[in-house]
């Protein structure tokens, strides 16, 4: 939400994975990792009622005074509700009310120290020092807009977890938008991630990694006595990566063992070798390492996908117990909750890197693809819970009002470049597109339609900050211009990304509200 242009889904990129040495497309491989081809997926001033309000008063020559007093309680009730809805708090008044928010008053504190290098990981973070001075960073790191690629997911947890001093510069997906002619010109390839170390360009997600350990070896994540462990994890690793590419993704390929049976099984062999070890880490000891980094960025992948389109749950299950906690030991370090994105974020941006996913037909798949699809979650009140079908642990979950805040605030302060963004719902598709369908970073917004946008935003932005909206059923019969309204603000709605935009908590809210206003549109 900081830019309009970045407010799209999904990414892609071109990469040689580092263990298999065959290239393929992170998310819609060029091929799979035995080789074989695999193709991609082809790329208001509304009220809530604008009826005359005397309707069902009787007309007579009674004194104004005296036919109000005599007009039905529902009557005088719709004059109250046009009365209080008919003034709408300006951008400069809901943000001088936003700025007496613990929340917000947090957020600002935060963005003081990340412009420093200082604080804990956000997605925002462009230089961290951990305690270095500026001149003394020998590392960049270039990684996806949005924080949806994998593998720089994993170096990106990494450099923190190591507290390597770094900057930061982003670099969009193929399946998203053009990439940058700077970028292409240091890497032709486009690949990404990419670390620059003392000047030198480094590729390739495990070699990056190895080099990391080699040249910053003050806080070890892979230690010599381990060292043969660590191969046999990663190629385990690579393992259930196909056998989940093969359950996921290619359902004409199921294996000797059937495509759900295969995956499960080494899905059980990994949590065997977590269980083997003290502690919820692959190689043991206090803190991650990097046969962790390697496995958590595609089973936090794993655990949307297979759950939306197979209607296997790998959360909160006795059968797969040790990698519950190893989860939950993720969630609860600043390193993972940064970079971690929610289920419908993952479910819009993995067909357009891995290819399109193959739904089972059972009612345990009916009712995820509802949840993480916002049919039936994304309605007020908002309900997430630790236990819930896409768990949210405490450590990740500040509150409702915080969540609310949040999204209120991110949307107040930048409001003028999200109303232009929004109001694409109306406007002409971008004369190139990109493989991702949610993406069109060159669509022209229909700015005819910008001022009821820009009404019905702070209406919503009010309603996320006094927390007065309650459920509703939405309005049957509406003009043209009500659809349109309700397009524009669906087309912002389903665009609002984890963790780029903001936090799984607070982007449930704003998705939530803006259902809740195009519900009481008429």
């Amino acid at each position: 939400l900081e830019t309009s242009v970045y407010l799209t889904v999904t990414n892609s990129q071109y990469c040689r994975h580092p263990i298999t040495s065959r290239r393929y497309y992170e998310l819609g491989c060029e091929s799979d990792v035995s080789g074989r081809r695999n193709p991609s997926a082809s790329p208001s001033s509304f009220m809530l009622t604008n009826a005359p309000v005397a309707a069902s008063v009787r007309r007579t020559n009674t004194p104004s005074h005296t036919r109000s007093q005599r007009a039905s309680p529902s009557a005088r009730a719709m004059r109250k509700s046009v009365r209080a809805t008919a003034v709408v708090p300006t951008w400069e008044e809901l943000r001088a009310t936003l700025e007496k928010s613990p929340t917000t008053q947090r957020i600002k504190a935060e963005a003081e120290e990340r412009a420093a290098g200082r604080g804990p990981a956000h997605q925002d973070n462009r230089l961290r020092l951990f305690g270095a001075r500026e001149e003394d960073v020998r590392v960049t790191f270039y990684r996806d807009h949005a924080g949806w690629c994998p593998y720089c997911q994993k170096l990106w947890i990494m450099l923190e977890e190591k507290q390597i001093p770094y900057r930061v510069e982003k670099i969009n997906m193929r399946s998203y938008g053009d990439k940058p002619k700077e970028f292409l010109a240091k890497i032709p390839s486009g690949l990404l991630p990419v670390v620059e170390i003392d000047g030198q360009m480094i590729t390739e997600s495990l070699v990056i990694m190895q080099i990391l350990e080699r040249e910053f070896p003050e806080r070890v994540t892979l230690p010599e006595d381990k060292f043969d462990l660590a191969n046999k994890l990663l190629k385990l690793e690579r393992q259930l990566f196909s056998d989940w590419c093969g359950l996921v993704f290619r359902p004409s390929l199921p294996g000797p063992l059937g495509a759900r049976a295969g995956f499960e099984k080494t899905l059980d062999e990994v949590d065997k070798a977590l269980g083997a070890t003290p502690g919820p880490w692959f190689l043991g000891g206090e803190n991650p390492g990097i046969v962790d980094f390697q496995y958590v960025s595609h089973v936090e992948r794993m655990n949307a996908s297979v759950l939306y389109w197979k209607g296997l749950q790998m959360r909160g299950t006795t059968r797969w117990a040790n990698l519950e906690k190893w989860l939950l030991a993720f969630e609860a370090r600043p390193s993972y909750q940064a970079t971690k994105s929610d289920y419908y974020t993952h479910i819009m941006d993995i067909p357009p890197q891995y290819g399109p996913g193959y739904p089972d037909k059972n009612a345990t798949v009916d009712e995820a693809v509802g949840v993480i699809g916002g049919e039936t979650s994304w309605r007020l009140p908002v309900k997430l819970s630790a236990d819930g079908l896409e768990p949210v642990p405490d450590a990740m979950n500040r509150g409702e009002e915080d969540a609310r805040h949040e999204a209120a605030y991110k949307i107040a302060k930048n409001a003028e470049n999200i109303v232009k963004f929004a109001c694409r719902g109306m406007g002409e598709e971008g004369a190139k597109r990109f493989q991702a369908p949610l993406a069109d970073p060159y669509a022209q917004p229909n700015m005819n339609y910008s001022s009821k946008v820009d009404e019905s935003l702070r209406v919503v932005v009010q309603a996320l900050i006094d927390g007065t909206a309650v459920p509703t059923t939405r309005s049957t019969g509406v003009t043209s211009d009500v659809k349109s309204l309700r397009k524009c603000l669906a087309y912002l709605r389903d665009r609002v990304g984890v963790p780029r935009d903001m936090s799984y908590p607070a982007a449930m809210q704003l998705r939530a509200h803006l259902n809740w206003r195009m519900e009481t549109l008429s």
